[in-house]
């Protein structure tokens, strides 16, 4: 009698194949996307700190940036990707926070400032705090 490999064995083999191939295309997929996400998320994260570093003069309290505007690389092609964005900057005086009886402090003014990171698909929204000591 001779030995051989049935139809079963070899099913399942394919199967338990199958499903270690799909499994590692899911992860692939899933770290693929991820990567793309951080990746966009790091680079608004870049735009909106490119505004908040212009927030010394305090006239702009409450405006539009551009920042294809703002900062010339001299490049045409980033200046066409930065001409996708616009930043709305909001600026409002919080509740000053009153502070135990010391001869340093009295008062500590509190400035929320919201920036809107606005683009083709959607927005995002980052809060800023500065506090003033008085």
């Amino acid at each position: 009698m001779q030995k051989a490999i049935s139809l079963i064995e070899v099913l399942i083999s394919i199967i338990l194949i199958t499903v270690v191939i799909v499994s590692i295309l899911q992860m692939k997929n899933n770290n693929l996307f991820f990567l793309d996400k951080f990746k966009t998320s790091s680079q608004n994260n870049s735009y909106i700190g490119l505004a908040v570093q212009d927030n010394t003069d305090d006239t702009k309290k409450n405006e539009n940036i551009y920042l294809d505007k703002m900062v010339d690389f001299g490049d045409d092609d980033i200046s066409i990707e930065l001409k996708k964005y616009k930043i709305t900057r909001k600026t409002k005086q919080l509740k000053d926070i009153e502070i135990p009886k010391n001869d340093y402090i009295k008062i500590v003014s509190v400035v929320e400032t919201e920036y809107i990171l606005i683009q083709e698909a959607h927005n995002i929204k980052q809060n800023f705090y500065t506090f003033k000591l008085e």
